[in-house]
């Protein structure tokens, strides 16, 4: 795979990186370690969170302008390069994080997660034990 075609991320190894001009300084950011299935569920909380649920106006910016740019960007490539390994890495910010819980807490996302094939249950525990340094 080629990064330069990538506009939010680069690839390394087996690891999308926030590409340098899009993070913000001072933020904690480190490398999360998942497989292909609970990256795209990850993806899907996202959307559905944007799509379907009543959030405050900061959190649907930064969801609809950061982090669902970059992460249809690496579900687009999940799903036409199957030459990546199945386990990935994923750098996420503490904010990135967070973002993520919001919608994972919510029953209706976690229900529409379940009718579409994941287990948010695991997902909130994979995105919850994100360790940052």
């Amino acid at each position: 795979m080629n990064s330069k075609n990538l506009k939010h991320n680069y690839y390394e190894g087996d690891i999308f990186f926030i590409r340098k001009e899009q993070k913000i300084e001072g933020m904690q950011f480190t490398v999360a370690r998942m497989n292909k299935l609970q990256l795209k569920g990850i993806v899907k909380c996202v959307d559905l969170t944007v799509a379907a649920y009543p959030i405050p106006r900061n959190l649907r910016e930064r969801l609809e302008n950061i982090l669902l740019p970059r992460f249809y960007e690496i579900k687009d490539i999940l799903d036409t390069d199957k030459s990546l390994p199945d386990n990935l890495g994923i750098e996420l910010s503490k904010l990135n994080q967070e973002d993520v819980l919001y919608g994972l807490d919510s029953t209706s996302i976690q229900k529409l997660l379940r009718e579409r094939g994941h287990k948010p249950e695991e997902l909130k525990s994979l995105v919850s034990n994100i360790n940052f340094i």
